[in-house]
């Protein structure tokens, strides 16, 4: 029988040991909000950095290049009155491709592969078009606080929030921003945001060097409703939009893009896992929606590329690979 004092002896380790493990989830806690708050002020420092390069560059282009010229759209609007001629590429269209990749780097890899295949047969647009997953409310969502998603990443990266004006938010259901030139100043998060080009090195030659593309901003719909359903081959259990007027305002949103690229001559896209992330909407459904709409727009692209970057390949890619990849519009 154990006495007294052995009792007591052993409340008391375990009452140590409880303690230890309190401390070290607290020390882990703070060694992680530590973590979180210095890469914060490193991302709001990368923002002053870029919007001061953004000024230079345009400083540099002077009025040959206005980095600040978009224009507001609306779905319903752009595809009554802006008709669009015959597909450029009838006949044989293109195959999707999905890359496990960023979204700029994306961009500037399909820009790079355009500009070494030139093609004598019309001029062509050599930017890419690129779905930037907006914010509906703020120009460039987070970027000035130092927010990590697909938007913010873009902004850090290039000039597009100077084409991004507080006048043309908040943005409505079916309305998107086309901006025209948009430049890549920096390489990626992973590379510390190394610049393309150094700062005191910028030209009108080197400029005219960087990476460059167009931008298609549209805001997902924010965390819609969704439910269970079997899909898929073989018929699997697999997360949908519970509403269908969901699914068709999301279908509109990507017409609304692919209508914005198409008017402005451009035959390259990126697109993506549109409103997978933070905005909840079910990937399998998503990338369903996406085949559907450009399957509307067929034989008008030269390529399309989904950028869906996913390190550990236990995620959206997958699914968008499996649905997407190989697929001909």
């Amino acid at each position: 029988m154990s006495t007294f004092s052995e009792t007591l002896g052993g409340a008391w380790g375990m009452a140590n040991k409880d303690k230890a493990r309190y401390h070290r989830k607290f020390t882990d806690m703070e060694a992680r909000n530590r973590e979180a708050r210095s890469r914060r002020d490193a991302l709001r420092q990368t923002a002053r950095e870029t919007a001061a390069a953004t000024g230079h560059v345009q400083w540099i282009l002077r009025g040959r290049t206005d980095l600040g010229w978009s224009r507001k759209y609306s779905g319903q609007d752009i595809i009554r009155r802006w008709r669009l001629g015959p597909p450029a590429f009838a006949g044989h269209g293109t195959t999707i491709q999905v890359r496990n990749m960023d979204t700029l780097d994306a961009a500037v890899e399909l820009r790079r592969q355009a500009m070494e295949q030139p093609d004598p047969r019309r001029q062509r647009n050599l930017r890419p078009a690129v779905l930037n997953f907006a914010n509906a409310r703020k120009p460039g969502g987070g970027w000035w606080n130092g927010a990590v998603a697909q938007e913010e990443a873009m902004c850090y990266r290039s000039t597009l929030a100077r084409s991004l004006h507080q006048r043309d938010y908040p943005l409505g259901p079916d309305q998107g921003i086309y901006s025209s030139r948009v430049a890549v100043l920096r390489h990626s998060m992973r590379s510390g945001h190394a610049w393309i080009t150094d700062r005191g090195s910028l030209s009108p030659a080197t400029v005219r060097q960087l990476p460059w593309y167009s931008a298609l901003t549209i805001a997902a719909i924010y965390k819609p409703d969704t439910r269970y359903a079997m899909r898929g081959t073989p018929p699997r259990r697999t997360k949908v939009f519970a509403r269908n007027a969901d699914r068709q305002l999301t279908k509109a949103k990507m017409r609304l893009a692919l209508h914005m690229a198409a008017m402005h001559g451009h035959d390259m896209l990126v697109l993506g896992a549109f409103g997978c992330g933070v905005f909840e909407n079910p990937p399998w459904d998503v990338a369903q929606c996406w085949l559907e709409v450009l399957r509307e727009y067929q034989h008008r692209w030269r390529c399309v590329w989904f950028a869906v970057y996913d390190p550990r390949q236990q995620g959206n890619f997958r699914t968008f690979e499996k649905l997407l990849n190989g697929k001909r519009v």
